[in-house]
């Protein structure tokens, strides 16, 4: 893991020094800087060649966080070889985000470029971290969230959560987030939730989803800030392929 971090961190470092071939003669905000090395920051914002707004990329932690800078969520992303060369990195649920290629070019694809379109190093960016939140903070995100719920559906969701260390309590008030979100999105695309009565934030070893009859599940690592919970999306498809019998 550390050594291909390693190559990749090797890869963003020679960014902007050249455009790829399949860019000559374009546009490339990369050309004008192919002379000099640039080091990119371990958190930098990036800019769209489009003109559009850009994103966030934190590579401090051994998974690399992404947030685009019209959202609030923050995609935590796997690293897999990317054909014909480079690596792609994919969020939670399989869909490629950016694409780093072997000279260190970057491909952002979001929702309105689903193609990709070219990003840059503009400026260096703050570490994307879970803001802390106190027990109190946990127990009224719940109560909320459990209004929020009811509102969306109709009638009365419980909300529950497990224990969880202080210092994960930020991870499981995000997480709580997350689910609300993915919860609104998947009724809002259709998902058929008769049957699902109980929602709970469950600390674990790592980020899962789980169902049990008619409670949805929603595993996360306390620990491992923005990497250690499901993103919104994912939990939103995972209810769209469930079933919760009436």
């Amino acid at each position: 893991m550390i050594s291909r971090r390693l190559i990749l961190l090797g890869m963003l470092s020679g960014l902007a020094i050249r455009p790829s071939a399949a860019l000559a003669g374009a546009d490339n905000p990369l050309r004008n800087r192919r002379e000099r090395r640039v080091e990119v920051p371990d958190v930098a914002e990036f800019h769209r060649q489009d003109g559009q707004r850009g994103f966030i990329l934190d590579r401090t932690g051994e998974v690399w966080l992404l947030k685009p800078l019209d959202d609030s969520e923050v995609l935590a992303l796997a690293s897999q070889r990317a054909p014909g060369g480079g690596t792609s990195f994919v969020s939670d649920w399989g869909d490629e985000v950016i694409r780093v290629s072997s000279i260190g070019a970057v491909t952002y694809y979001p929702e309105d470029q689903p193609n990709g379109v070219i990003a840059e190093a503009w400026e260096p960016a703050r570490e994307l971290s879970v803001a802390n939140a106190s027990v109190d903070e946990l127990r009224e995100r719940s109560r909320r969230a459990a209004i929020e719920l009811a509102e969306a559906f109709g009638r009365p969701v419980q909300v529950e959560y497990g224990a969880a260390p202080r210092e994960g309590l930020g991870v499981m008030v995000e997480a709580m987030d997350l689910t609300v979100s993915g919860m609104r999105r998947a009724l809002a695309e259709g998902a058929v939730l008769n049957g699902l009565q109980r929602t709970k934030i469950l600390p674990s070893d790592g980020p899962d989803i789980e169902i049990e009859g008619d409670l949805f599940m929603v595993k996360v690592d306390p620990l491992a800030g923005h990497a250690g919970r499901p993103s919104s999306t994912r939990i939103a498809r995972a209810l769209m392929a469930a079933s919760f019998p009436a």
